[in-house]
Order: C-alpha cells, then sequence, then structure tokens
C-alpha cells in the first residue's frame, strides 16, 4: 500500500490554496490572450495558444517518467515556484517574443504539475480520510469555480491595472501554492529503480498493455475532440446562429460553468464504486446535449433557452465524466506509474483539443449548428462503444 505523508491539519489549507492557484491560472490566461490580442500582430493568438499546448505535449512522455521517478510533492513545490518566477518575468516584459516564449515555458511546468497533483491527489485523499471520488470532486469544484470566476476577475484586473499587474498576482497565487506544499510536507515516496538502462516504451507498454486504461481514455480522447469541435463554434452559434450579442454568450458560458459546479458537488457526494460506468454515462449525457442543440431550432428566444438548459445539463456531466476519469485511472494504475498514466491522459485531453479546434474552424462563421451534430455524435459514440468496450475487458488485464 502506498505510504501517506502530509502533516496533520495541513490537507483542507493545501486544497484552498489550490483553488487560488486555479483562479491564478484563469487571470493570467485571459491576461495573455488581452496581451496578445491588443498588439493586433497577425497569427499571434493562435500561436500563443499553441505556445500554451505543444510545448508540454511533446515532453509528456519524459514528464510521466520524470513524475514516477522523483517524490512528486517536490516536484510540484519546484514547479510552483517555477511558475511564479517566469509570470514575473513576464509581467516586465510585456514584449511579443518574451509572451510567447513564457507562455512555451510555462506550458511544460504546467504539465509538470499537473501530473505531480494528478499522483498526489491518492496521498492527499488518504491523509483527509475521505474517497478518491471525493478528492477529484472537491479539485473539479475548484477547477470549475476558477473558470467562473477566473475570467471576470482577469477582465476586472486587467482593466484596473493593466497585464504586468495582474500577472504578478498569479506569481503571488503559485508561490503562496509552493509554500504550502513545502509547509504541509506532503510526500510520495518511490521505489528506487534499480539503475538498469530504460526505454519510453519498456516503460509505457504495461500501461498501454492494460485494456481498461486504453478504453477508458481512447473514449476520453474522441470526448474531448467532441466537445472541441463545439467549443470553437459556440461563439458562431450565439451570434450568428442564434443572432444574440455578448451578453447572451457571457450568460450561456456562466451556465456551462455553473453546471460544472453543481455536478462536481453531486459527484463528491456520489460512491464511486464503479467509476468507469458513470464516466460512460455522462459522456454520453455530454453529447446527446450537443446534438439537441445541434438538431433543434435556433430562434431567438426558444434557441437561447434550449441552449441554456443544455449547457447546465452538460456542463454537470463534464464534471462527473472528469471526475470518474480520473477516479478510476488512479484506481487502475499501480502507484509507481501514476505519473506516466497522468502524461497519457494529459497528452490525450491536449491533441484531442488541438485536432477538435482544427476540425471546428471547418464549420465556423456560418455552420455551427453542424459542429454541435458532429460533436455530439461523436460524443454519444464515445460513451456507448466505450462502454461496451471496457465491459468485455478483463480487470486489471495486462
Amino acid at each position: 500500500m502506498e505510504e501517506v505523508r502530509i502533516k496533520r491539519g495541513w490537507g483542507w489549507l493545501l486544497l484552498a490554496t489550490l483553488i487560488l492557484s486555479t483562479i491564478g491560472d484563469e487571470i493570467s490566461l485571459i491576461t495573455l490572450m488581452f496581451r496578445t490580442a491588443g498588439d493586433r500582430t497577425p497569427f499571434a493568438v493562435p500561436m500563443l495558444l499553441v505556445a500554451q499546448l505543444l510545448p508540454g505535449l511533446a515532453a509528456m512522455p519524459f514528464i510521466g517518467r520524470l513524475v514516477d521517478d522523483r517524490d512528486a510533492g517536490k516536484l510540484l513545490v519546484a514547479t510552483a515556484l517555477a511558475n511564479a518566477v517566469i509570470l514575473t518575468w513576464m509581467a516586465w516584459h510585456p514584449d511579443q517574443v518574451s509572451t510567447i516564449l513564457g507562455a512555451g515555458i510555462l506550458s511544460i511546468s504546467f504539465a509538470v504539475g499537473g501530473a505531480a497533483s494528478f499522483a498526489l491527489i491518492p496521498v492527499l485523499a488518504a491523509g483527509l480520510g475521505i474517497s478518491l471520488s471525493r478528492a477529484n470532486a472537491v479539485q473539479e469544484f475548484v477547477r470549475s469555480g476558477g473558470m467562473l470566476a477566473g475570467p471576470v476577475a482577469g477582465g476586472a484586473l486587467v482593466a484596473w491595472g493593466g497585464t504586468a499587474n495582474a500577472l504578478l498576482i498569479d506569481a503571488a497565487s503559485f508561490a503562496l501554492l509552493g509554500a504550502v506544499v513545502l509547509g504541509s510536507g506532503v510526500r510520495r515516496p518511490v521505489e528506487p529503480t534499480g539503475g538498469e538502462a530504460r526505454t519510453l516504451l519498456s516503460e509505457y507498454l504495461p500501461i498501454l498493455r492494460n485494456r481498461r486504461i486504453t478504453v477508458m481514455v481512447g473514449a476520453l480522447t474522441i470526448g474531448v475532440y467532441a466537445t472541441a469541435i463545439a467549443d470553437v463554434a459556440f461563439v458562431f452559434l450565439v451570434t450568428v446562429s442564434l443572432a444574440a450579442g455578448p451578453t447572451a454568450f457571457g450568460l450561456l458560458t456562466a451556465c456551462w460553468a455553473g453546471g460544472m459546479m453543481v455536478g462536481a458537488g453531486l459527484a463528491g457526494t456520489v460512491s464511486m464504486d464503479r467509476p468507469a460506468s458513470i464516466a460512460f454515462v455522462s459522456i454520453t449525457v455530454m453529447g446527446a446535449t450537443m446534438l439537441a442543440i445541434g438538431v433543434a431550432g435556433t430562434t431567438m428566444v426558444a434557441g437561447l433557452m434550449l441552449v441554456g438548459i443544455a449547457f447546465v445539463i452538460g456542463g454537470g456531466a463534464n464534471s462527473a465524466h472528469n471526475v470518474a476519469v480520473r477516479t478510476m485511472l488512479q484506481q487502475e494504475a499501480p502507484p509507481g506509474a501514476r505519473g506516466k498514466v497522468a502524461a497519457i491522459y494529459g497528452a490525450a485531453t491536449s491533441t484531442a483539443s488541438i485536432l477538435g479546434y482544427m476540425t471546428g474552424g471547418l464549420f465556423t462563421p456560418d455552420n455551427a449548428t453542424g459542429a454541435y451534430v458532429l460533436g455530439g455524435a461523436l460524443g454519444v459514440l464515445a460513451g456507448l462503444l466505450g462502454w461496451l468496450l471496457f465491459s468485455l475487458a478483463r480487470p486489471k488485464d495486462t
């Protein structure tokens, strides 16, 4: 059994600090978007988005090995402090090259921190005396709250003090996170490797042979791809298909984020003895809501009401799916391989997002409903086919 190391009384403080840091992430995201778009340089925003995803994606196989070979608690401290330094440097270097370069470095640092957090959640859950699914639900609730509050706070901070001050506030949140993780003493001891020669393929092959993990990751990939297609079309669904404006856009975004918070809260109260079933049902529900939006009428009043209701339901299903997938993968993977599982999880979601954004662009600006039909159909397919294949796989099949 994995040894639990965390100082008594620090667990909930650590979770609270993660909340603050998550909101800070959203603040920095919108701040960098404002800064990049303000220069009006052609292709600057796409370059920023690629820089935020691609370096971390390319480094994922090595990051998984790093997290499994080193104490994830120490890695989380190191990446949090590195993020604070990088964001501080970016605050005082507002030029386009520095912004893109800094975003690329943060992409790798965020990937390491995310994989370390994934590996530490079971340790934190045991230290707090709560179930693994509840710990993941708390984390999802935090992330949903950050998605809801972060952009609002980021926009207000940029308007009030400029992009530099907003980035400095995010840097401070990471410095605080590093200090709290260090003070909590949270540790995940690792087994010595023995010094034998290893290749990435030999390390990842046992995980990829686990059919339950590969089926779950495959379904997750299709689901994220489907959602990303719809994400690209969302703004055109509002402005073109529904002929609505910024207010409607903001309200619908809040419907999705609010639904995610409700879904995360409910996921923390539900027993997840079989998290895979919840994962496949929730992704099917997400697909069904997108499909309903795509095939239904899009008149101004009726369309807005339908999309709002669908977004609340879809957002709730999204959170339940995220909690269930992470719980299942953390339960299925041996403690010494959770870093690699996190790397596979992160690589799958990043790759699917990039491909989904590219596919969604083919439907804009005039066929947003078509994007929702395609995304919805793929989501339903991922849920139903994934559950069929998963039910045929044996537990711990390696």
